[in-house]
């Protein structure tokens, strides 16, 4: 069994990212050789989102689209389009329907979803022979609590010794059982109750979020794999050493499951892998997502996707972010000779130190204040300077509070003044933070556009717990500071999407929160300064998103040279109610000018057939 040591694992990053797109074929159909394009999509509202501006303008909108080798040759005019058609181009009439530029969700997590829920894992893997999977039926925490241990001990029964099983709680489709689901690991699910069940079995039981609990087992086999587990990435201990702390979860199995997964129980079947994480993009495809932003999280996860970047199978982009182990100047200089670096669907947009959510300014009104990680002569200090100081761009980091942010930009002034940067060359990193949990406050606002930075903004927050949790924890007033987009939009900043829950479908129901910011835990509204109106949260799934995985000049908007990544939708957003915003429908998403999903309706309707998530047998399964 092969050992994973740092010095490998940086290697195996720079091979992945920088020569994976060796050995593909760039062949062109006959179309391409005489200068006509493949697809033409007509009689529509294509809207271009080519306004640069951080105005609540999405810029032209035409009827017709030219599609050649990937890219879109021309808009404009139906007849203008049409006319360059050739005897070999396909030609969608698309009978006044809306055209969107692929969405982006940064900070967004497929590779952990893909095993918290069910459908990407039993369509990659329909019976037992590689990994036995079960998930829970959903219901309320003490009713899946029921059936854990005898559905634990149904898979035993079907398990080859030495096989991996999974289990899978289900935080429910409105996350209405998160709280009540999360609290059961570690007091009710316990690693002494799963040795139990399974002594000769590696079991990992997820948490229906992005991690869960290991048993002793695949603990064992774990190290194995990665004799320096300490300062490996887990629940919330990631990329640094994890002292008693890490001990503790040692001892209790939490956290670990996310590298587990992928780099122990497929570590000798990276196929198997990549066709789950294939599906698990796939069903992202669905809602329009075309493009992601995230850290990998494990090196199997990274090999996976460029398995099938060079069978020219991804079906959405990757950019992603480093995340350790390895912080040493040395790598880190070579990491940021990376960045922006890679293949058309799958690059690395930069580096971050592993953290949770971060402190604020602002006193409590009960509890204990929340632990800084930014602070001055702390470790995460030290590493996030390192990473600065080497000329890295830090990106994809999830960070919360307005204090810790503080922090963090003292620590871009400081680091990049000590390696002799000028204000220029800070800019031109566009460094970013992730979730908008409690920041930025409006004072820091003026500090990021003068730092060239960006954020990640969560509309989930507004949805489920954390916007009224900050409320009731430090004051109504504060609630403006959870996904300030308002705000940040007013001060020139640009933002991105992310839903940081594996729950694609909620993608337009979360433009509505960011619109309304109606929460539904208590049906009040939550910051309603900070309300935008549909064009400012569509520039941050479009446009916006590109410019944070450094692709703006391909990517984001339906301009001629640009990639054709785009959606047809079944309403009009820019004009339909408010309130029927949640209801619309991705008819078609095409990558590359390649379709990835296409519904059955629109797909008899042109003469093709069905694409993607939907054609699976049972794809959303009951209780799911």
């Amino acid at each position: 069994m092969k050992k994973r040591t740092m010095g490998t694992w940086v290697l195996a990053v720079w091979s992945i990212c920088c020569f994976s797109a060796w050995g593909q074929s760039q062949k062109g159909d006959l179309a391409a050789l005489l200068g006509y394009p493949q697809l033409i999509v007509y009689n529509g509202k294509i809207v271009t989102m080519d306004d640069a501006s951080f105005e609540s303008k999405v810029g032209t909108i035409t009827q017709a689209m030219a599609i050649r080798d990937g890219k879109i040759l021309a808009t404009g005019a139906n007849a203008r389009i049409q006319a360059l058609a050739g005897p070999q181009t396909k030609s969608i009439d698309l009978k006044g329907r809306m055209v969107l530029p692929g969405f982006f969700m940064t900070h967004e997590h497929p590779l952990d979803w893909a095993f918290s829920q069910p459908q990407a894992i039993t369509h990659a893997l329909p019976n037992d022979n590689v990994v036995v999977h079960r998930f829970l039926q959903g219901g309320s925490a003490k009713e899946q609590l029921s059936q854990f241990e005898p559905t634990l001990r149904e898979a035993v029964t079907k398990a080859k010794p030495g096989q991996w099983i999974l289990i899978g709680f289900n935080q429910g489709r409105d996350y209405q059982w998160s709280i009540e689901v999360s609290a059961l690991f570690g007091r009710d699910v316990q690693k002494t109750w799963v040795d139990e069940i399974a002594p000769n079995n590696p079991v990992t039981v997820q948490n229906g979020f992005t991690g869960g609990l290991v048993n002793q087992r695949a603990l064992d086999e774990l190290v194995k794999v990665h004799p320096n587990l300490e300062i490996f990435s887990g629940a919330d201990f990631g990329g640094l050493p994890m002292g008693e702390a890490g001990r503790q979860y040692l001892k209790t199995g939490l956290g670990f499951s996310r590298l587990a997964i992928p780099d122990v129980m497929f570590q000798n079947n990276i196929p198997a892998l990549a066709q789950v994480l294939k599906n698990e993009l796939l069903r992202w495809a669905r809602y329009g997502v075309t493009t992601f932003g995230s850290s990998p999280y494990a090196e199997n996860n990274l090999r996976a996707l460029s398995y099938l970047d060079n069978k020219g199978e991804m079906p959405a982009r990757f950019a992603w972010g480093y995340l350790g182990p390895d912080y040493s100047t040395d790598t880190l200089y070579q990491i940021a000779a990376m960045t922006g670096h890679g293949t058309d669907h799958l690059w690395l947009a930069g580096a971050w130190p592993d953290i949770g959510t971060g402190c604020m300014s602002v006193a409590p009104r009960s509890g204990a204040p929340d632990a800084c990680h930014f602070e001055p002569d702390s470790r995460s200090r030290e590493i996030l300077e390192r990473i600065i100081a080497t000329g890295n761009r830090v990106a994809t980091m999830h960070t919360g509070g307005d204090k810790d942010i503080d922090y963090y930009l003292d620590a871009i002034e400081q680091a990049s003044k000590k390696a002799g940067m000028t204000l220029e060359e800070i800019r031109a990193k566009r460094h970013t933070f992730d979730h908008g949990s409690g920041a930025p406050r409006p004072d820091q606002i003026p500090r990021l556009k003068n730092l060239g930075m960006m954020a990640s903004e969560n509309n989930t927050y507004l949805w489920v717990d954390t916007v009224k949790q900050q409320a009731e924890r430090y004051g109504i007033e504060y609630a403006n500071w959870t996904v300030p987009r308002k705000s940040m939009t007013d001060g020139e900043v640009m933002t991105s999407a992310e839903l940081d829950k594996p729950r694609p479908e909620k993608v337009f129901p979360m433009v509505l929160k960011g619109m309304n910011r109606l929460n539904d835990r208590d049906g009040k509204v939550y910051g309603p300064r900070e309300r935008t109106d549909r064009i400012i949260q569509l520039k941050a799934l479009t446009r916006w998103g590109a410019y944070y995985v450094l692709r703006e000049n391909l990517l984001g908007t339906l301009e001629p040279g640009k990639f054709a990544d785009f959606i047809v939708i079944d309403r009009d957003f820019l004009t339909i109610p408010e309130n029927d915003i949640p209801n619309i429908e991705v008819l078609m998403t095409v990558v590359q000018g390649k379709t990835v999903h296409l519904e059955d309706p629109l797909a008899r309707e042109v003469g093709m057939p069905p694409v993607g998530f939907t054609t699976w047998k049972d794809p959303i399964p009951a209780g799911w």
